[in-house]
């Protein structure tokens, strides 16, 4: 069994695989001020939880974008197993080629959205990411990540706008009966929302005339929220980061 761990800046996505299929997935907060000891605490409930421990996977991989929390969670598992987990980064054989100027600079969630999407399409293809950042990655044969565009991601620009604007409160990210907002709230989903999906809309169209035709799959934890409203994506995969890293733990056992 393969144990998959994603360490974004938000959350944690973790899952665990058998048979090339996903069995269990959880999804926990990320903080970086959590102790070793208590991450592990957390690994042993949700575990415990479907009836499986640390010594039942053969392989790990874990994919972080938070530097302080990878030799942690590697730790939990080379304590508590005989697992050695992969780290992920830019020098590891994933079979795709990097054309960054700074391929280490290339964020391992991103290193395997691009596997997976490739892997998907087997053609031209881009990744929308809706994280903590919006990230769009344009994928080409025979397997280029060739670069691509980080946004403000959907929610830290709604915190962003509350906290500037004392008379502003959270709100629900959905879009209004009308575009025109008939009220404070009505009109921020509007900018907010709408705003963000004409941004990842346009981005797309304009690397389109770099890249010519192509296919687009969204990720992350608002893409099928997003998805419902446009039809620029030709797939929704939200496990897609997690499927990047299946395929890459598969190529490099």
């Amino acid at each position: 069994m393969l144990l998959a761990v994603d360490i974004g800046n938000s959350n944690i996505v973790i899952g665990a695989s058998e048979d090339e299929k996903w069995i269990h997935q959880w999804r926990v907060e990320t903080d970086a001020n959590r102790t070793a000891d208590e991450y592990a605490m957390l690994f042993i409930n949700l575990f415990d939880e479907v009836g499986i421990g640390f010594t039942d996977f053969d392989e790990a991989i874990i994919s972080s974008v938070v530097p302080q929390l990878s030799p942690e969670i590697k730790k939990i598992f080379t304590s508590r197993s005989h697992l050695d987990p992969t780290i992920l980064n830019s020098d590891l054989d994933t079979g795709l080629i990097i054309r960054a100027e700074n391929p280490e600079e290339v964020g391992a969630d991103l290193i395997a959205d691009a596997v997976a999407a490739y892997d998907y399409f087997k053609d031209t293809c881009l990744v929308v990411d809706f994280g903590t950042a919006t990230t769009v990655m344009g994928v080409q044969p025979p397997g280029e990540l060739v670069g691509g565009a980080i946004c403000a991601g959907l929610k830290v620009t709604v915190d962003a706008l509350v906290g500037k604007a004392a008379q502003l409160s959270q709100i629900p990210l959905e879009l209004p009966p009308s575009i025109i907002g008939r009220n404070t709230m009505e009109a921020m989903q509007s900018g907010l929302v709408m705003g963000h999906i004409c941004m990842v809309e346009g981005i797309i169209e304009e690397m389109k005339k770099d890249l010519g035709e192509l296919k687009v799959v969204a990720t992350g934890g608002l893409s099928e929220l997003i998805g419902d409203y446009t039809d620029c994506f030709d797939h929704i995969e939200p496990m897609l980061t997690l499927n990047g890293l299946r395929i890459i733990a598969r190529r490099i056992d």
